[in-house]
């Protein structure tokens, strides 16, 4: 059962060098207690994706078309009012740096009040008995909440973050990018802190990442996006294991496995296209070793003979002779 269903998503952003197609026809859905990878190179519109979700996007963004199906309710059209109603108490938000929900002014716990005490009805009492349970809940003393966010070093911040999040039970927590500023040994504690609150509340869980080691890690199902589009999306271990799209298979031979630690890491030649004047075809035909000459001037929808796994590419019949062959360096060293 979906809990959220993305479908046909399409947001532009209105600039002084005309219009950009940030997300263009995305589809994906998000089960009920799953923790869902969102994975991309910088610009792919991952983070435009989280935003529309919970209503904060920029004020030169618009939701051109396509529809956002919470809980049975389309998020998309819905006014300021109803928007304010749904964050906190069932969608909430963890930014890339903690230091941007967390105010330096203020003591934490002084903050998870005014969530709870404003946005929860609770009384103070009750709020100061509910902060101490989160700080709990996410490894921190709760002699901690009378700090200044300052005092805290990067993985507390976060992990408080994490607390604020969860403060009144949210149906679906949203994470941008929460472990990048960390270092390996705190991203992992963090990461395990996530997952693990995650099966114990039952909640779901988007994890916006450019890393995809970090969706192998903690992920049950990935969406990965390429200039603004799904190309490809399922179980995380079907996917990895067995991608059908050129640009996953791309994506994991450019990243550390220790089972095969003699292998080189290869790198995808080239960049993303111009979001303002994106190509006719296939958008990551100007980078893919197995273009062919439909891909120039047709886009693949998303493949749904098999809707456990989708993939959006001219040749996903040849999938497994594909990933043979990208597994070869000089597939992708090309000039």
């Amino acid at each position: 059962m979906s809990l959220l269903a993305i479908q046909d998503l399409e947001i532009t952003y209105r600039t002084q060098r005309g219009i950009c197609r940030a997300v263009d026809g995305a589809t994906f859905e998000v089960p009920a207690g799953a923790v869902v990878g969102l994975v991309g190179e910088s610009g792919c519109g991952k983070t435009t994706v989280a935003r529309a979700i919970t209503g904060v996007l920029a004020r030169n963004a618009e939701i051109a078309a396509g529809r956002m199906i919470f809980a049975g309710r389309d998020l998309v059209g819905l006014d300021r009012r109803a928007y304010n109603d749904l964050r906190w108490r069932d969608i909430a938000f963890i930014p890339q740096s903690a230091m941007n929900s967390l105010d330096p002014v203020y003591r934490v716990g002084t903050q998870i009040a005014e969530v709870l005490t404003i946005r929860g009805g609770f009384d103070r009492a009750r709020a100061g008995r509910r902060a101490v349970e989160l700080f709990e809940m996410v490894g921190l003393n709760p002699q901690r909440l009378s700090d200044y966010p300052h005092q805290f070093s990067g993985g507390m911040r976060q992990r408080a973050a994490i607390a604020l999040a969860l403060a009144l039970n949210p149906k679906l927590v949203i994470a941008d990018e929460p472990v990048t500023a960390l270092d390996v040994i705190v991203q992992r504690q963090v990461l395990d802190t996530i997952r693990d609150l995650q099966r114990r509340l039952g909640i779901s869980v988007i994890l916006v990442t450019h890393d995809i080691s970090v969706v192998a890690y903690v992920c049950d199902y990935v969406v990965v996006m390429y200039a603004g589009q799904v190309v490809e999306a399922g179980a995380t271990d079907a996917v990895l294991s067995r991608p059908r799209h050129p640009y996953t298979m791309g994506l994991y031979n450019a990243f550390p496995d220790l089972q095969r630690s003699g292998d080189l890491l290869v790198p995808i030649e080239g960049s993303p296209p111009d979001l303002f004047e994106p190509p006719e075809g296939c958008r990551f035909a100007p980078r893919c070793p197995f273009v062919l000459d439909r891909c120039q001037t047709a886009s693949p929808p998303l493949d749904r003979t098999d809707t456990r796994h989708l993939s959006a590419c001219w040749r996903t019949a040849e999938a497994s002779e594909l990933r043979n062959r990208a597994r070869e360096a000089s597939t992708w060293l090309h000039s």
